[in-house]
């Protein structure tokens, strides 16, 4: 057989010379346009915004708008027909959501004309008795009321307010260590508005002393439902362990044990393989109803309001298979809205910054941790700074102090100390090439990132309310009574403070000023 040659893809002398005419044409007539526009010298013309004249101007033109006119009935036409939506793949709450826009829920336009939406007083009980179209109008009222307040003040807003809609008990997320600052006044005024309970979690209580955790839960059980909880910390990952790829092959009962071995070194959770009571029972045993009840999450930065929201899930083995679904029900009768809600302030100042810790730039930093440490009583003022490796600024405080000192002599020594240790130079003014940016980051990082324990605790007594007055933790265990009945509190408490801590020793910051709540 004989081969055949390939075909050559080079250029005939033909086809070259009819290029090489065609471009000097092309040549002499953008010669002629130049002459007559003045096209290099057109910036210095008041019409140098204008579009030179060029030889196919006009016809690309008139094809670039005839494309967009396509375009545009395409879309036109599209938007036009209707779509079909597959209902499986939405969650209840977007479902109920569309019904409710189209005005096609059962009996929605009955119930909401025969009820006063302002004046209505419902207890938690009837409000999940409720039609949906009715808790949509309390939601519509209230943030009616409230939105204009709340935008001003309230980064992503219009998140935490979807969460708040499509969930009917919220779980309040706050930090043991300082819990009143996170409470924020108008965002439970606006839950309470829309009928809906809350329930405070006091999370991280392993980083506290014990009689603290419970001082909290006798305060703010006076309130609302309370839990204490413990974030789950995994063990190092395998790779920082520097372990060989056998690791994957050795048995779940080897891990368990391993991993029962290790409790004193890491927090735990309501894990089911190490307690009789997690959170799973808590949501069966809560409240008794034969409706669906969404539970969502919400809270500050830090917080953990991930580690709790993954807790749950796991409870009830959930597995993520479809990241469509926000609203999915776990159990018969509860849902979990699986969208955590942020609430963050606008502008946040002073001590008011551990609000967001992990957004902070360098002189934010500087601002909350110099406000931070003159909170400080002097005893904790040089613990800290022993715990800090800081011996010279500890023994550079007791050579200035005395006992005779005035509060106000004594706190200009702190500042001096403190401005000695953050910034480069104290007699120039406060920049960004003053800053000592290793001891910022240093110090920020070994007290906020869990490395140090502290807790605050307030200055002044707080009160609680008197035994004359409608007591609301009686009127919370007649609305719950399951919490007593099934005896939730005691074994929730029990769990949780059987556990061992983190620490032995702690910074304790007797302050008035993380009150805000209050």
């Amino acid at each position: 057989m004989v081969k055949l040659k390939k075909i050559s893809k080079r250029r005939t002398l033909k086809q070259k010379y009819s290029i090489e005419k065609k471009v000097a044409a092309h040549k002499k007539k953008l010669k002629k346009i130049v002459k007559k526009t003045n096209i290099h010298n057109r910036r210095n013309k008041k019409n140098a915004l204008k579009i030179a004249d060029c030889i196919f101007k006009e016809s690309i033109l008139t094809n670039i708008k005839n494309a967009a006119l396509s375009k545009k009935k395409k879309h036109r036409h599209e938007d036009d027909l209707c779509k079909e939506i597959n209902i499986e793949t939405l969650d209840d709450s977007t479902i109920n959501n569309i019904k409710y826009e189209l005005n096609i829920l059962p009996d929605q336009n009955d119930d909401t004309d025969s009820i006063d939406i302002q004046n209505c007083n419902y207890t938690f009980q009837e409000y999940i008795n409720l039609s949906y179209g009715i808790k949509i109008k309390l939601f519509e009222n209230a943030k009616k009321q409230y939105y204009s307040k709340l935008n001003e003040k309230y980064i992503y807003i219009d998140n935490l307010l979807e969460v708040i809609k499509n969930t009917d008990i919220i779980f309040y997320l706050v930090d043991v260590r300082n819990p009143l600052i996170y409470l924020d006044k108008d965002i439970i005024d606006f839950i309470k508005m829309c009928k809906k309970e809350i329930i405070i979690i006091l999370n991280k209580c392993d980083l506290v002393d014990k009689e603290i955790t419970k001082q909290w839960l006798i305060y703010f059980r006076n309130y609302y439902i309370t839990f204490p909880f413990i974030c789950n910390i995994k063990n190092n990952a395998q790779y920082l362990q520097k372990q060989n790829n056998q690791t994957k092959n050795i048995n779940t009962n080897h891990q368990n044990e391993q991993h029962n071995n290790n409790i004193g070194t890491y927090a735990e959770n309501f894990d089911q393989n190490n307690t009789t009571y997690n959170i799973k029972q808590v949501l069966k045993n809560i409240i008794n109803s034969d409706i669906k009840i969404t539970y969502g999450v919400v809270g500050y930065i830090y917080t953990g309001r991930r580690s709790f929201m993954k807790t749950m899930l796991n409870e009830f083995n959930f597995v993520d298979s479809n990241n469509k679904q926000i609203d999915v029900n776990v159990d018969n009768n509860i849902n979990i809205y699986t969208k955590c809600g942020l609430i963050l302030k606008n502008n946040l100042e002073g001590i008011e910054l551990i609000k967001k810790l992990h957004s902070l730039n360098n002189k934010e930093k500087l601002f909350f941790l110099s406000e931070f440490l003159l909170n400080l009583s002097g005893k904790n003022f040089i613990n800290l700074f022993i715990l800090l490796n800081e011996n010279q600024i500890c023994q550079d405080y007791k050579n200035l102090f005395a006992n005779a000192m005035d509060k106000s002599q004594k706190k200009e020594i702190k500042k001096h100390i403190i401005s000695k240790l953050l910034l480069i130079d104290i007699e120039k003014s406060l920049v960004n090439n003053n800053i000592n940016f290793k001891n910022v980051t240093n110090i920020f990082n070994k007290i906020f990132l869990n490395k140090i324990p502290y807790y605050v605790i307030p200055k002044s007594q707080i009160m609680t309310p008197s035994n004359d007055q409608n007591n609301s933790a009686n009127l919370i265990l007649e609305q719950f009574p399951n919490i007593t009945q099934q005896q939730i509190y005691p074994k929730v408490d029990n769990y949780i403070l059987s556990k061992k801590n983190k620490f032995d020793t702690f910074i304790i910051i007797k302050s008035d000023k993380f009150n805000f709540y209050i």
